[in-house]
Parts: C-alpha cells; structure tokens; sequence
C-alpha cells in the first residue's frame, strides 16, 4: 500500500526533488497491489521557514471568472523569487502589498501557493507521467477564478505564496499532504565524472545579481553573444531559467543565471517539451551550489515520445557537449503533493 506522509489539515509543503499534485482519497491510499512508497516526515522547507511560516491576507475576494478572455495577474505566478509586475517595463522589487489575478484556473492558484515547477502544472493538466495516479477533478484544472487580495504590510513574494495557501484552504476547503513515490524518472548525470560542460559553469563572484534585465529587452545582445560564455548571455535575473532567442532558424535555446542543478533537473521538461522528456527530472550530478548555463540546439527528432532511445536526440546531444551532462532512465523517489479535499467555493 502507499504509504501517505500526511499532516491533517497543515498547508506546509516540504522541499522536495520534483513537485507533482494528485487528487487521492482516504480510501484511494490503502489500494491493495499498489507499490509501497517511501514516506519521511519532515518540517518545512526552507523557503517557508524564511518567509516566516503561516500566513494571511489582510483581505482578500474570491470570485468565478465567466467572463472569458485573456488570463491576467498583477505579477508572474511562477515559482520564482521575484516579486515584479508584468508589463513590458516589467520592474523587479522585493515586496507589494497587493495581489490580483483574473481568469485563472485553481490549479494555476495552487500551483502558485506551493511553489511548484512549470513541468509540475503540465503534468498535472494532462496526466502525462505515468505511474503518478494523478486524478484532479476538471473543474480545478478549468473552471476560471479571479483573486483580489491585501497584505497587511509589504510582502514578499514566498510571502504571498503562504497566504495564498491560507486563502485557498478557507475559501475552496483545500487540504494537501506530501507522500513520496518511486516512479520512472531520469535521473541527470555527468557524462564525465567530475567534468562540467563547457557551458556550464559556478555563478561567478563577482556578480552581484545587479542586472536584472529581462530577455525580451537584450534580444540583439544575447544572440550574439558566444555560445561559449553562458554567464555573457543571460540578461536575466538571478535565480532564473528563460527561454533565449534561438540562434537558428526552428532552434530552442534556454538558459539560467545563479540557480541550482536541482532547480534545472525540475524546469527542463518544460522548457524542452514534455514529448522530449517524458518524465521527470531528478538531479545526481552531485554539484551544488549556483551555477550559469545555456544550452542550444535544433530538434530534429522522428522517432515516437515512448523510444527513449531516438526521441530527443538532438536535445540529449546537446546536453551532452553543452552541459556535460547525460540522462540516465530508471526509477526513483518523486515527492508529490497529494489533495485530499477541494471543495468549489461559494460567493464572498
């Protein structure tokens, strides 16, 4: 049977290798034949402790969203530091005191609240990673909701994400816990023990994260920039992974600036396509601390998502001469945050 790290009602996640949201019942857990699971109690995660633990909005409006049209909140709901406005004079500040989002469905909200990664929110929306179970009710992954809300003082924006968890436990019932499970993963390696690529290399010293500039206002710049200097290329905040512009025609370039190989293991589902890697990411490189990176490359790929072998070449070669890194297919243990309860909410 699986076994459930549960925490009663507590909206706390824990730091975990890769973040994946399911919909399991009481019964749901104590299903004969399934796989037996690792579970660990832990206390919370770093990025909560910092952000000083449970939290709520001085105000706050919760409302159904009928009214179509284009998704809008005030900053980005990604799960990234950085608090900023969205806008093509986007700002980066460390604080605001107001929050409002429309036309945006609950999952995006929980996604936002607990600090899961882009891949995290795609696989949830179309079950794509097998041995997960996951079953959310479609109305959280559709039905639209707009949040107007306060802080009772400049918040953060981790801050934020707890009183969102506060928010959305009295507003749609929501109670969560974390369970870990052995599923099929890829796990990220060097190629070369010992031996980074020549496009990945330590966040040096001597930035000090000043340049803030986002992608879009150094096109021209980072296009030209050698493809050999990662750090010369990245006009993006620190604690980042973005899309840059492609070098050729039909390529895909991304890169990040100052941020863990966990946290790149967790996004490159998503920024190479979930077909590429069709399944997550878990990081035993064995190199910590921050680091600059880029890679490029041109999918040319014809075999099927389900050939490991074939599909995604271009990309693993890629990995391997950029980055010096490989994928190596196996099971492993994937932390994932479970909804017990959710219930649709009723008006203010």
């Amino acid at each position: 049977m699986i076994c459930a790290c549960k925490r009663g009602n507590r909206k706390l996640p824990r730091a975990a290798i890769f973040f994946v949201a399911a919909l399991l019942s009481a019964a749901a857990l104590s299903v004969p034949g399934r796989n037996a699971s690792l579970c660990a109690q832990s206390s919370a995660p770093d990025w909560e402790k910092e952000a000083g633990g449970r939290q709520e909005f001085e105000v706050a409006s919760v409302r159904e969203d009928k009214t179509g049209g284009q998704s809008y909140s005030n900053f980005s709901l990604d799960n990234g530091n950085a608090w900023f406005t969205v806008s093509k004079q986007d700002v980066l500040t460390p604080n605001g005191t107001l929050f409002s989002a429309k036309n945006q469905t609950l999952l995006h909200y929980i996604v936002f609240a607990y600090k899961l990664s882009g891949a995290q929110e795609l696989a949830l929306r179309f079950d794509f990673y097998a041995g997960f179970g996951l079953h959310v009710p479609e109305w959280v992954r559709n039905d639209r909701y707009g949040i107007d809300a306060r802080t009772p003082k400049p918040a953060s924006k981790d801050q934020m994400r707890l009183m969102m968890q506060s928010l959305l436990a009295e507003r749609f019932k929501l109670a969560v816990h974390w369970e870990t499970r052995e599923v099929p993963v890829f796990a990220l390696v060097l190629a070369t023990p010992g031996k980074p690529g020549p496009q990945l290399e330590p966040h040096p010293a001597s930035d000090d994260c000043a340049n803030t500039a986002l992608p879009e206002s150094s096109d021209k710049a980072a296009a030209a920039a050698p493809a050999t200097a990662p750090s010369s290329v990245l006009p993006i905040p620190c604690g980042m992974i973005a899309h840059l512009p492609a070098r050729a025609p039909r390529g895909v370039r991304f890169g990040g600036r100052n941020v863990t190989l966990t946290m790149l293991a967790q996004s490159m589902p998503t920024q190479t396509g979930l077909a590429t890697l069709p399944r997550p990411l878990i990081d035993e490189t064995g190199l910590t601390g921050g680091f600059d990176f880029s890679i490029a490359w041109t999918p040319e790929d014809t075999g099927q998502p389900g050939d490991l072998d074939s599909f995604g070449a271009a990309f693993r070669m890629a990995l391997k001469e950029q980055l010096g890194m490989k994928l190596e297919p196996r099971k492993g243990p994937v932390e994932v945050l479970v909804i017990d309860h959710v219930e649709q909410p009723s008006a203010n």
